[in-house]
């Protein structure tokens, strides 16, 4: 009996010690959405036409 006690106060703890600590928030963005999709942010609109220009000149170097 001991046992289970032991076990369910250490799974209490354990889900409490979970809940409270700070996990990492970020979000990811898919640039195929972020020219017309309301809610992306700017800056993250100019990061994905960077990426997309990077893109298409390593794409298109050999091609001059």
């Amino acid at each position: 009996m001991k046992y289970v006690i032991g076990f369910s106060i250490a799974c209490i703890f354990w889900v409490i010690l979970l809940y409270n600590t700070d996990m990492p928030s970020y979000k990811v963005y898919d640039c195929g959405m972020a020219e017309w999709h309301p809610d992306i942010p700017l800056e993250v609109k100019e990061e994905c036409r960077k990426r997309r220009y990077e893109q298409y000149k390593k794409e298109n170097a050999n091609t001059i």
